[in-house]
């Protein structure tokens, strides 16, 4: 989408650039965003006014048609990790509520992009919802590789944290320094998105900001079977940016990594949370 060259830091911010003044995500600064397709927590009002919890609005400058944002609260905060356990769980409610409704599309991504290295063009903690009219290609080779026997059952790698039956570890084939997953401990194909997973999620930010600062650029990825009852093992990807794809990764598609998974957990795992 060539429009998506004109969205804020499109080539190559690497520090932060906006605050709550200017910031189109917090409350109040409606006007600034297309309108609104989703406003969870407004018990009364028109839409795209105040008095909203979670907000979901067309991506200014998609990547795919039907791209959207969902915002993280109505507060200036610049890190999933700031956010309200209440609020959260609206996020997570968004997630499911945004899949459905785009369920007719082929497959929707639900994405994380934290810091101008991880590639967010505004501070202002948000994700993304990404239809896209078939599967893509890199789930297209996992459901391949799944296909003959799940490679997660049990969950390989070691294991960081688990609670409300969701496992947080790091994988064995970790490309990235510290990369991390979360996944149930028992083999389910599509994830049912709920406040486990949001939560989950901002607990296994929480240690890798601990260990890798609290500046950390960070990219997560959410991973469910490209159809219902296809053999998968649902799975959310975090990836810490700390380490720049050159030209090995490039050029061949191998990743070096430069910190043991095992290593990687150990230090996790030891976070106090």
């Amino acid at each position: 989408m060539p429009g998506r060259a004109g969205r804020p830091g499109a080539l190559g911010r690497t520090t932060r650039v906006a605050d709550a003044a200017e910031c189109p995500f917090c409350e109040g600064h409606e006007a600034l965003t297309p309108p609104e397709v989703a406003a969870l927590g407004r018990s009364a009002g028109d839409p795209d006014t105040p008095g909203w919890t979670v907000r979901v609005v067309p991506n200014k400058y998609p990547a795919f048609p039907g791209h959207e944002v969902v915002v993280h609260g109505p507060d200036h905060l610049t890190s999933l990790t700031q956010v309200e356990p209440a609020v959260l769980d609206t996020v997570a409610e968004a997630w499911r509520d945004r899949r459905a409704a785009h369920a007719g599309s082929g497959y929707t991504l639900i994405a994380v992009n934290e810091g101008a290295a991880a590639g967010a063009s505004l501070d202002h903690t948000h994700s993304q919802i990404v239809p896209f009219p078939s599967t893509p290609p890199v789930v297209v080779r996992e459901a391949t590789a799944f296909a003959p026997g799940c490679p997660l059952c049990p969950l390989p790698g070691r294991h960081v944290a688990e609670e409300d039956g969701l496992v947080t570890f790091c994988p064995e084939w970790s490309r990235m320094p510290y990369e991390t997953w979360i996944s149930p401990a028992h083999h389910e194909a599509i994830a049912p998105v709920g406040p486990e997973l949001t939560r989950a999620l901002a607990g296994a930010v929480r240690r890798l900001q601990a260990v890798l600062g609290a500046e950390l650029a960070w990219n997560a990825v959410l991973h469910d079977a490209p159809v219902p009852g296809a053999s998968f093992h649902w799975h959310m990807e975090i990836l810490p940016r700390v380490t720049v794809p050159a030209s090995v990764e490039l050029g061949a598609g191998i990743w070096v990594n430069v910190v043991d998974p095992d290593r990687a957990a150990a230090e996790l795992t030891a976070v106090a949370m």
